[in-house]
């Protein structure tokens, strides 16, 4: 099935500037499936925030649809 994924913040940089990918991934797979698929495993990633589904935050092990959006989301700090 196809999906959108969007990397916002400091995950852009993954996809070498830019914002978002229309990948294949497997029918019924989870949010961790579908970044595992572009090469992105949120456990490595220190930085890493929250994931959200067509404007919804969701938990990484939610599974998606055909045609959903998926948005990875990096840590945000001040001071």
């Amino acid at each position: 099935m196809e999906i959108t994924i969007t990397l916002r913040g400091t995950l852009k940089k993954l996809f070498d500037g830019d914002k978002e990918r229309k990948v294949e991934v497997p029918d019924n797979c989870t949010c961790d499936e579908a970044l595992r698929t572009v090469g992105i495993n949120y456990k490595e990633l220190p930085n890493f925030g929250f994931v959200a589904v067509n404007g919804m935050r969701v938990m990484i092990d939610d599974r998606l649809s055909p045609g959903d959006e998926l948005k990875a989301w990096s840590r945000v700090s001040g001071g």
